[in-house]
């Protein structure tokens, strides 16, 4: 028997990391040799709660003992494997040796970020026509890049032709895929204006950056989640600051709120990956301390900013565990079964459908831990 979850994972990570290799056997350690029962503690970035579901999904499936020849193949099929989803790639990558699984990790390869989701959509479909007309893959875990009509028509065919589907990050809530392993965004807004609180004053204005799009369901919980915690905080809320995604008509309007003297903004939500604005806008009128910023994403130009000092804090989501979920619970929806799955994923997850990845908020004073948890991980970031 292994020792308990979250001991066993990080040894576990660091063996795969070191040897790329299959995790039957011995666990090894940095130095090659076998682990004592004096294992190291985990980081306290290791969300135990989600390694909990991961090992009594593994145990359950181990106990089915299902032999190499007939384990059903899974497909990981995301909008891009550099990037955000590097870490994706990590992740399912390791599970996929955990497991001993035949799979695949793809993206379509498509650079220009000016092409439309919907154009990416249909090439994207293209890799799951070839899932089918392969006849290969017997469960599957898609980044939707759109929900017209035709993506959620390739992705039902899948299911009714080859087996379990979950969606990544990105939903398709009309089709009928299993699950959508993603952060729980209300919840992530609402951890971020807490996490802001405890910057500010009783009474203080602050102000969201954050969409206006009823489309863009994920976007707009995150938006309202981060708002409906200011209030419930004693803050005060000013109006939200509408993203264009244009970087310099969102940080001229973020620049004309936070200089607005009658809302006299004392902090700001940034709710994206394109939180840097804020702090573009902060710096472009002077006010580097006045304004307190907690943003999403640590993208590059955020982390500029973060290093100068702009930001309280950065919540940054879970990509690994999107990976290794994203190969296990397609993979236990074959093999277990949809009830037992269920049954197993329930301290994880919300309103019968959201697997929960969770977010952590980084700061100046527990950057470096989070760092090392990373390349604990394998993810060099």
């Amino acid at each position: 028997m292994r020792k308990a979850a979250l001991v066993s994972i990080v040894a576990l990570t660091l063996w795969v990391g070191a040897c790329g290799g299959s995790s039957e056997g011995k666990v090894v350690g940095d130095s090659g040799l076998p682990q004592t029962d004096t294992a190291p503690s985990p980081s306290p970035f290791v969300p135990a709660a989600i390694e909990n579901v991961i090992e009594s999904l593994v145990g359950a499936i181990t106990t089915k003992n299902i032999a190499a020849v007939v384990k059903p193949p899974v497909a990981v099929l995301l909008k891009d494997l550099t990037g955000f989803w590097a870490p994706v790639v990590v992740g399912s990558n390791r599970m996929i040796a955990r497991l001993a699984l035949p799979a695949v990790v793809q993206a379509p390869l498509i650079a220009d970020q000016s092409v439309s989701e919907d154009i990416k959509g249909t090439e994207q479909n293209k890799y799951i026509q070839s899932y089918l007309t392969g006849a290969i893959y017997q469960a599957m875990a898609v980044a939707p890049f759109s929900t017209n009509a035709e993506s959620i028509q390739y992705l039902d065919s899948f299911v009714a032709q080859r087996g379990p589907a979950v969606t990544l990050d990105s939903d398709s809530p009309t089709s009928t895929r299993s699950y959508l392993i993603a952060t729980a965004n209300f919840q992530a807004g609402a951890t971020a204006a807490n996490t802001l609180r405890s910057f500010l004053n009783a009474g203080d204005t602050v102000a969201v950056f954050g969409t206006t799009d009823p489309n863009w369901a994920s976007g707009m919980e995150r938006a309202n989640g981060a708002e409906a915690a200011v209030v419930a905080a004693g803050l005060t809320l000013a109006p939200r600051i509408p993203v264009a995604w244009n970087a310099a008509t969102d940080q001229a309007t973020i620049l004309a709120a936070i200089s607005d003297p009658v809302l006299n903004i004392k902090g700001l939500l940034c709710m994206y990956s394109n939180s840097y604005l804020c702090a573009a806008a902060v710096e472009a009128a002077g006010m580097k301390g006045a304004i307190q910023i907690v943003g999403f994403d640590m993208e590059t130009d955020t982390k500029t900013y973060f290093d100068l000092g702009y930001f309280a804090g950065i919540a940054v989501q879970r990509q690994y565990y999107m990976g290794e979920l994203g190969v296990l619970i397609p993979y236990s929806l074959a093999i277990l079964g949809p009830a037992k799955t269920a049954e197993l994923i329930q301290p994880i997850l919300v309103n019968g459908f959201l697997i929960d990845t969770g977010i952590d908020i980084i700061t100046t004073a527990n950057y470096a831990d989070y760092m090392a948890y990373l390349s604990l991980l394998g993810i060099n970031s």
